[in-house]
């Protein structure tokens, strides 16, 4: 599977908490090399990543970026498939440990770069700001684990009424009508392709664009019939040798997914909704309504309408609430920045990139 340039997340802030999928990072026994970086926040983790992307893509590798759910803007991991090589940051909350040290993984101690000092100086604003960062993130997952609660009230209406059967064979013929379909099992990849975030709800759009000449945008107000569709398109193609990357929903990473990709095939199956609309780049859009036998959504619509709006009020507090935390985030990386020797860091950064891109 390639996914050259492709960028998606890795965890979500979600229903239950901090999901990861950081254990699905690389294979363990695949010949693969990972890099785990460990270091406070603001000691250089994503700067080096950057630094070794630019490097991989200047060599001509392929790069996927895994972007970090707390900070878009920072990077949480790097991956080079050609290489079989990657790096990640293995601090909390998505904490990464060698589990064959040394034989796949190394550790890259960014602490050997600071100077402990001021630090130990600043504990107690450190403890603090540290302290107040984790109560606003679980405050924000209650928010968000409320809006789960509300669109699950919606599925609980519709459920009854999916036409199961009817996606299952949808799913079937498209697979085998539009896929290169073989006797193996195909592969699947899970990522994430939308995120709560400090900046709001992110969907990558650019990732689906770059990863798919055919885009089906299944559309779904009630977000309560896009996971079935999209869910047996997800058991037909693996079932049939087709390689798919499955994007989990970040508000319930647990439950049906929410978007999946079939790379080799350049196909993918999004779904839109108010907070992410695949419409105005899609290919096609299947209206979910299709999958729905009666008059549910007719006869239920102020029920449906009222845990839509409930919902959307509820994401919003959640991503203040994140926002709040990244506001600690930044006080955080303000002690780290002030103890640093960057010039240090940038030395062994370069001969790291030599030593790997000779």
């Amino acid at each position: 599977m390639q996914t050259k340039g492709a960028v998606f997340f890795l965890a979500a802030n979600s229903s239950k908490g901090f999901f990861s999928l950081f254990n699905e990072l690389y294979p363990y026994d695949s010949g693969w090399k990972a890099y785990i970086i460990k270091g406070g926040p603001g000691t250089g983790k994503s700067g080096l990543m950057k630094k070794v992307a630019a490097k991989a893509e200047e060599k001509g590798y392929t790069v996927e970026r895994i972007i970090c759910s707390s900070d878009p803007d920072s990077l949480d991991a790097v991956i080079i498939p050609e290489k079989n090589l990657c790096f990640a940051d293995g601090t909390a909350p998505h904490t990464l440990d060698p589990k064959y040290p040394g034989a796949v993984e190394e550790i890259i101690n960014l602490g050997e770069f600071w100077d402990s000092k001021p630090l130990y100086k600043n504990k107690e604003h450190i403890i603090t700001v540290t302290d107040c960062n984790k109560a606003l993130h679980k405050r924000s997952a209650n928010y968000v684990s409320a809006v789960s609660t509300a669109l699950s009230d919606s599925k609980k209406i519709i459920s009854p009424y999916i036409m199961r059967e009817k996606a299952e064979n949808y799913a079937t013929r498209f697979v085998l009508r539009n896929c290169k379909c073989s006797d193996r099992k195909g592969s699947e990849k899970r990522r994430f392709l939308s995120g709560i975030t400090p900046k709001g709800y992110i969907t990558l759009f650019d990732t689906a664009s770059l990863l798919c000449e055919r885009i089906y945008s299944v559309s779904d107000e009630n977000q309560c019939v896009a996971g079935e569709v999209i869910n047996a398109l997800r058991r037909a193609a693996i079932s049939n040798g087709i390689d798919v990357i499955t994007c989990l929903n970040p508000l319930s990473p647990e439950e049906l997914p929410l978007h999946i990709i079939f790379p080799d095939e350049k196909i993918g199956f999004f779904t839109s909704d108010s907070i992410q609309n695949f419409k105005n780049i899609s290919y096609k859009n299947i209206n979910a309504k299709r999958f729905i036998s009666g008059d549910v959504l007719s006869n239920h619509k102020q029920r449906l309408n009222f845990n839509k709006k409930t919902a959307a009020e509820l994401l919003n507090e959640a991503i203040k609430l994140l926002e709040n935390a990244k506001q600690t985030h930044d006080k955080m990386e303000s002690y780290y920045i002030d103890a640093m020797d960057f010039d240090k860091l940038n030395i062994y950064t370069d001969e790291l990139i030599k030593k790997l891109f000779k």
